[in-house]
């Protein structure tokens, strides 16, 4: 009796103790600052740097964002939710992929632009924002332009920056050209700042000031007015650097490339990069119109200039910082630094080494991306987390950090992730990331799920296009181990299973815009079908509930207690039937011949969400059902 009493009394402590361990982090409230860089590589930060990191490749010195880095933990397999500036942030600001809601593609390049990421989705700042929370906005937006879509609209107090996809970064580049025309430039590169509504006065800032510099500045000046406050702020610091166009200061361009050879004599920057891969193994365009080393000089010049203004950008974010110091309120501020997508390579200069390709590719170079979390006194310094974390985490971990509940029926695709990366611990067990982006008549992807990532790119429309990746142990995506792995071909379909439910739900999601070209070379392929296709990315078909009913099979009845019954439109001479978790364990397989009807008993199963996976002669279904 004694020990059962024992027992009971060390499992309610290890009960009240994993309890505090689950909420430690949740209604505390925090300041935040989300520091959004745009383009930035991979390797282009010191923290995530590899002791092999080829030197050739030109090293950036970031001391200040390292500093952060080092006192708090680094997220090594951090992944946006698309290759691409616009759908990226749309994920971001939504919790949700941008697929779901008709954001596939960047949003046109003009401050014209009536589309906008949909008013229907609430951004976790107007949420904050609801909740007591002081919200700003500063730098890049690149979801909406028009009034209804801009920062002040979708739970932004302040805001200050520009709402395209980009901009100039010297007043001499843009404002000229705005007053030149009365006003009516409508490329969103080359017109004034905005604050909140209103564009900012040609003479508030002058010709040489520095657009980065600027931005940090008004994040600076935003603590220095709201530290004070009783209730807690967020700040948004969307950073354009080191997005194109390659611009910096002159002189901080020549101190750079003096500071940062290899430390023989004479040696620069720029005559450490002309002996990089990228640089002598450049493929010269054949619209190139000079020699082959002007071209590679070009990109010599690329890479000096980019590296410049991440250093920039570094120094802001040191100025930030100390601009928390010394208002008294670092310690209760969580600040995470991260980039929008992959680094854009060669005539962009960014680097993602060891990872594979850059922005735009379904392959790592592409969406994963560097991020750290800072706060003092809660998370732990120096630690490094290697569970797959997403920017889709952002908007649940903010809310809980708020304490408050998530918006009546709104679909969150994220993990709330604080409190497991205090611990250590995997947000998503047994669930899966996804990258998608429709290119050439086709759709790349790409599946991650703990260690291993299968991805597929081109016209292969079946599941034998699909490579499998250990991207732990090979994040540049150099072998190929579904032909070696035991299990691999388990993997490879339990991760196909997902995504194929995953697709379903937004498989008729057409894009609500295309970016730039008019008429956009994709739009006549999504109009006549030939784009998404994803059953051509998957190898399997995507067929939704209605789909199933009209076309395979009747499942009734769905929620089930005790039984599943099956009818098939036609005589199904080879079945199988699996069911799953929602996570992609399976549980149940059937096998029957030469049937039209079948029932399955569910009666030993707990009550919640199942997917059940049906092969009738080789049509492939997926279902969602429950057990209640």
């Amino acid at each position: 009796m004694k020990n059962t009493y024992l027992n009971f009394f060390i499992l309610l402590i290890l009960l009240v103790f994993a309890i505090k361990i689950d909420a430690q982090t949740d209604g505390t409230r925090p300041n935040i600052v989300l520091i959004f860089v745009d383009d930035l590589g991979y390797t282009d930060v010191g923290f995530n740097r590899p002791a092999n990191f080829p030197v050739e490749y030109g090293v950036v010195p970031t001391p200040e964002i390292d500093a952060l880095a080092a006192n708090g933990v680094i997220a090594k397999n951090a992944h946006v939710a698309h290759p691409f500036c616009g759908p990226s942030r749309a994920a971001l600001l939504t919790g949700v992929y941008p697929h779901r809601i008709c954001a596939q593609y960047n949003l046109p390049n003009t401050v014209a632009a009536q589309d906008g990421v949909t008013t229907n989705e609430k951004f976790f700042s107007k949420v904050l924002q609801e909740n007591d929370y002081s919200t700003a906005a500063i730098g890049k937006w690149h979801v909406g332009v028009d009034t209804q879509f801009i920062p002040n609209n979708r739970g932004f107090d302040y805001f200050f920056g520009m709402l395209g996809g980009g901009h100039q970064y010297f007043e001499s580049d843009y404002e000229p050209q705005w007053i030149n025309n009365g006003g009516t430039t409508t490329n969103e590169y080359r017109v004034p700042l905005l604050r909140n509504t209103d564009y900012v006065n040609p003479s508030e800032f002058g010709n040489n000031e520095y657009l980065t510099d600027i931005l940090t500045d008004e994040a600076v000046s935003y603590i220095g007015n709201h530290a004070a406050d009783t209730d807690p702020f967020f700040m948004y610091l969307a950073y354009n650097a080191p997005h194109t166009p390659l611009q910096a200061p002159q002189d901080k361009i020549t101190a750079f490339n003096n500071a940062n050879g290899d430390g023989t004599p004479g040696s620069t920057f720029s005559t450490v990069v002309a002996n990089s891969p990228d640089v002598l193994n450049a493929n010269i365009p054949g619209s190139w119109n000079g020699t082959a080393q002007e071209y590679r000089d070009a990109l010599v010049e690329d890479r000096l200039i980019y590296a410049t203004m991440v250093s920039i950008v570094d120094e802001g974010v040191g100025l930030v910082k100390d601009a928390l110091v010394a208002n008294n309120i670092l310690d209760n501020t969580l600040i995470i630094f991260m980039s929008d997508n992959g680094g854009k390579l060669r005539q962009a200069g960014a680097v993602n080494y060891p990872l594979s390709q850059g922005k735009g590719s379904v392959n790592e170079g592409g969406h994963r991306v560097p991020m750290l979390f800072h706060w003092p006194n809660v998370l732990p310094a120096g630690q490094t987390y290697d569970h797959l974390v997403s920017s889709l985490d952002l908007y649940p971990s903010f809310l809980d950090l708020a304490g408050v509940p998530s918006p009546s029926g709104k679909l969150l695709d994220g993990k709330s992730i604080m409190n497991n990366i205090i611990t250590n611990q995997d947000s998503r067990p047994g669930e899966s990331l996804y990258i998608m982006r429709p290119q050439n008549g086709f759709h790349n992807g790409a599946i991650m799920n703990g260690n291993y990532k299968i991805s597929k790119k081109g016209g292969n429309t079946t599941t034998a296009g699909w490579k499998l990746y250990d991207i732990i142990n090979d994040p540049g995506e150099i072998t190929n181990i579904r032909s070696t792995l035991p299990n691999a071909e388990q993997i490879v379909n339990d991760l196909l299973i997902k995504g194929v439910d995953w697709v379903s739900d937004f498989k008729n999601v057409k894009p609500c815009w295309f970016d730039h070209d008019r008429p956009h070379p994709h739009e006549a392929l999504w109009n006549n079908g030939d784009l998404p296709r994803y059953e051509n990315l998957f190898g399997i078909p995507v067929l939704g509930v209605d789909d199933i009913l009209e076309n395979l099979v009747s499942i009734s009845p769905n929620p089930t207690r005790d039984y599943l019954n099956f009818k098939f439109k036609t005589q199904v001479e080879n079945l199988e039937i699996e069911i799953l978790t929602i996570t992609g364990k399976s549980i149940k397989k059937i096998k029957a011949k030469d049937l039209t009807t079948h029932k399955i008993s569910v009666s030993n199963f707990q009550s919640g969400m199942y997917m059940l996976r049906i092969n009738a002669d080789k049509e492939i279904s997926i279902e969602k059902i429950m057990k209640f």
